[in-house]
């Protein structure tokens, strides 16, 4: 049995707040509207920073963090995974909730229930304080960094200490008002903090409802270990509690503390969901939120600042050959971890622009409607791209899962692998670190030498080039635009949802609809050329990276054909690669004249008769390009 109890003495800002925190209590844990008693701005020398309240409760409150448990995509998608394995119900709900509602959950455990549902979730005040402060500063580092502290695997004793930034803390009144001794301890300073919930390995449950394995759903720490950050000792929460470091004080009460401590962490926990933010903040009274919407507006615009100036860098080279306009733009991921990271219903996308002398543009890639749908995306997925020469290819850098039958799936837990992960990955990430085996590249970008990769061929750019050949109509100038585009949910992932006519589901549906769905801008880089002797068509300007096979896919022991052309005479090299970027063949080295070519790849004889079932590569490389195209060999 929960039990609650209420305090007596409140602050006058927390009496007066548009929704109040709650300021009740459990065994082990305190309602923020607890903390608050003491953490609050008073607007002059307390938790105030150049005029701004900075206290913990009020930049906390209307982050995702704190409402964990009312997110409604959250719920809607905890609901499609019981609809898709009724039987599993109070596992996956238990399971969900570890993290989501870490009160209610911790407590329930410590009182030996098996399950704590949503149904629990729902009627729990406490627990939909969501990952709420007493949760939080409780966790204990014992099994810190090893893989049993993952997935929820935090540690919370029953010895009501909050563990604190500062040493020789002033104890008394977190003793006498809320009844927890509070000590000392850098562990929460440290990304294994963050990573008892965020790295997350998630059951594959088979179509006879069994669990088969795990799966790496969502490994941020793990990406940041693999990376120069890890090294730089930059943790999770240099970037996501950004530091002040002027001396704050920190507490109001009692009203004759007048310690101040520096640093001070602003507790923003911020990444990129601008998206949701938008939508809680619209939906406060109807989701039950604890935060006003000029909170939510606070929190918005620091996640916008984070997607804008600290996710990416955008760079663009251009030239021209006669009528042919080539574009280079290069993406630098300048996070902790993979972009997009956490929970692979993200994605980035590249918008290219050529615009004429009227301002109309004459070639785009990336186009997007006011659904945030690409217009151009093709199904079941978009592949990954070392060259675009059409408008129907988009760069999309995104996870998309596969079931135990290596098809697409947006169910979480049929996820058994990815067909493609071309997320880019953070500055010194390396295919020999050894988390690579949670979070490694999978799909084309494999067989893509620009993709985290100098020119030399060493890991860990971080980076990658997208190459653009588009044929100019006519004499002029042309401005370019690349724009980098950031969306928390694809919309497939929500059509996926759709097929589901269930309260949870249904809600989210509602809110989705009625939401924003624009994506939002993260960079953007300009350039120009002028072109002064097209070449009207003429037939020397078929691009040097133009490649296609066909019959694709192929049945085993078949004859495929390659159609590829070269305008720069010179040494080409073609090359199969399997899916984990190994070399299978290398199916032709040899000088080629300028002309197009066809040949023919038979899968029974050679090195390609011992090819099995799958996704493989070829790549064609010229002394001037590089294309990759995807070959699929069935039964």
């Amino acid at each position: 049995m929960i039990r609650y109890f209420l305090f007596l003495f409140l602050p006058i800002s927390f009496l007066l707040a548009q929704t109040p925190l709650p300021a009740g209590g459990t065994a082990h844990f305190m309602g923020s509207g607890n903390c608050q008693f003491c953490h609050f701005s008073n607007g002059g020398n307390v938790l105030t920073h150049n005029g701004v309240d900075v206290s913990p409760p009020t930049l906390w409150r209307s982050s995702m963090m704190a409402n964990a448990s009312k997110d409604p995509f959250w719920r809607a998608v905890v609901e499609e995974e019981t609809n898709t394995f009724p039987l599993l119900k109070d596992f996956i709900e238990t399971t969900c909730n570890t993290c989501h509602a870490p009160l209610g959950y911790t407590e329930a455990k410590k009182s030996g229930e098996q399950y704590y549902t949503m149904a629990q979730v729902k009627a729990d005040f406490l627990a939909n304080d969501g990952v709420t402060c007493t949760v939080c500063h409780q966790i204990e580092p014992s099994n810190f960094g090893s893989n049993n502290s993952y997935s929820g695997k935090y540690s919370i004793t029953n010895d009501r200490i909050i563990y604190g930034p500062y040493p020789e803390p002033f104890t008394q009144p977190m003793a006498v008002q809320v009844n927890y001794l509070t000590l000392y301890s850098d562990h929460v300073n440290n990304s294994e903090l963050c990573a008892t919930c965020h790295t997350l390995f998630t059951p594959v449950i088979d179509d006879q409802n069994q669990i088969v394995g795990t799966f790496p759903e969502q490994t941020p720490y793990l990406e940041w270990k693999n990376s120069v950050f890890n090294n730089a000792n930059v943790q999770c929460q240099t970037c996501h509690m950004p530091a002040i470091t002027d001396s704050i004080d920190i507490s109001a009460q009692p009203p004759w503390h007048t310690v101040a401590y520096t640093p001070f962490w602003r507790h923003e926990f911020v990444g990129g969901n601008v998206f949701m933010l938008k939508l809680l903040r619209d939906n406060i009274d109807s989701l039950g939120l604890t935060a006003s919407a000029a909170e939510f507006d606070s929190t918005i615009k620091y996640a916008t600042n984070n997607l804008k100036e600290k996710a990416a860098s955008l760079s663009l080279t251009t030239r021209t050959v006669r009528d042919t306009l080539f574009i280079d733009v290069r993406i630098i991921n300048t996070t902790g971890h993979k972009l997009p990271s956490g929970i692979p219903f993200r994605r980035i996308f590249v918008n290219l622009k050529v615009k004429d002398q009227a301002g109309i543009a004459i070639f785009e890639s990336g186009k997007y409607d006011e659904n945030g749908v690409i217009t151009s995306e093709i199904s079941p997925y978009e592949e990954h791209h070392s060259v675009i020469t059409s408008e129907s290819q988009t760069q999309i850098y995104e996870g998309v899962l596969k079931d135990l039958n290596g098809n697409v799936t947006h169910t979480l837990l049929k996820a058994s692998g990815y067909l493609k992960d071309n997320r880019l990955p953070p500055i010194g990430f390396r295919s020999d670190h050894p988390s690579y085996d949670s979070t490694g590249i999978f799909g084309e970008a494999l067989a893509d030498e620009n993709f985290n990769k100098n020119p030399e061929g060493v890991e860990g750019t971080g980076s990658d080039i997208v190459s653009y050949i588009v044929i100019l109509p006519e004499n002029g100038s042309y401005d370019i635009e690349a724009n980098l585009m950031y969306q928390s949910i694809k919309p497939q992932v929500v059509d996926n949802l759709s097929h589901h006519q269930t309260p949870d589901i249904t809600a989210f549906k509602g809110l989705y609809d009625n939401a924003d769905k624009t994506p939002i801008l993260m960079a953007t880089a300009m350039g120009s050329e002028t072109v002064t002797s097209t070449g009207k068509g003429s037939s020397f300007f078929i691009p040097s990276n133009y490649a296609e096979i066909y019959p694709n896919p192929v049945s085993y022991g078949m004859v495929s054909n390659l159609k590829f052309s070269v305008i720069d005479p010179g040494e080409v090299v073609i090359s199969l690669f399997d899916i984990t970027g190994s070399e299978v063949s290398r199916i032709k080295q040899e000088h080629f004249s300028k002309g197009e070519y066809n040949l023919e790849l038979n899968t029974g004889s050679g090195d390609l008769r011992n090819l099995s079932n799958g996704v493989y590569f070829i790549k064609v490389q010229t002394i001037s390009s590089i294309v990759v195209k995807k070959l699929m060999i069935v039964k």
